[in-house]
């Protein structure tokens, strides 16, 4: 009868959670779910360093690298989404910006004139306000990104609105008692070639 030892078989190398897990998040964050791509990164990176370290315990060595690589496509694709995105939604902003600052022009013009026709003169932007022909919030701060002023010298006016910063918006626009809304006359803050002209609502 043979006693001799016999060593235990050998143990089969499982596949780490980890790999699953990055390849699996890998491949959705490849489907435009993004937030799935930093735990591919993550996983991945654990993963590949547990089976380094594993001694041949643990495979999934290649799962882990895919998931990686999907995770990594994944944010690449991001960033190149956002660099497109970011300046176009600046610049709709600005479009944005800049047609209420037309607008906020025209509601000055229509205070200017019916302040004119109960006082036989123009108004500033406290007269205005306090006949109640203005909100407050035309010198409260910013308003859509534009600041407002009136020059005034009773039997005339200028009101103005000037962006308050070059993000905020391209051009300023003023406007006087013939009520029409011009851009500025200083070119730097008016369409090429259209410096002192009306603006085209």
């Amino acid at each position: 009868m043979d006693i001799t030892p016999q060593s235990p078989p050998a143990m089969e190398p499982r596949t780490d959670g980890k790999a699953i897990w990055s390849l699996v998040c890998g491949i959705l964050s490849i489907g435009c779910f993004f937030v799935t791509a930093i735990p591919a990164i993550i996983l991945g990176h654990m993963s590949r360093s547990s089976i380094r370290n594993s001694n041949g315990r643990l495979k999934g060595r290649g799962m882990a690298l895919v998931g990686l690589i999907l995770g990594y496509i994944s944010m690449a694709l991001l960033m190149v989404a956002l660099t497109i995105a970011i300046p176009s939604y600046r610049n709709s902003q600005k479009v944005a910006n800049e047609s209420a600052a037309v607008r906020n022009v025209r509601t000055i013009t229509v205070a200017e004139e019916n302040f004119q026709s109960s006082n036989g003169r123009y108004g500033d932007l406290q007269a205005l306000i306090s006949a109640r022909l203005l909100d407050a919030s035309f010198i409260e701060g910013p308003k859509a990104g534009y600041s407002f002023t009136i020059e005034n010298s009773g039997d005339d006016y200028t009101a103005r609105a000037t962006p308050i910063s070059p993000a905020a918006g391209r051009y300023a626009y003023f406007s006087t008692a013939d009520t029409i809304i011009r851009y500025s006359r200083e070119p730097a803050l008016a369409p090429s070639g259209k410096a002192g002209e009306s603006v085209v609502e």
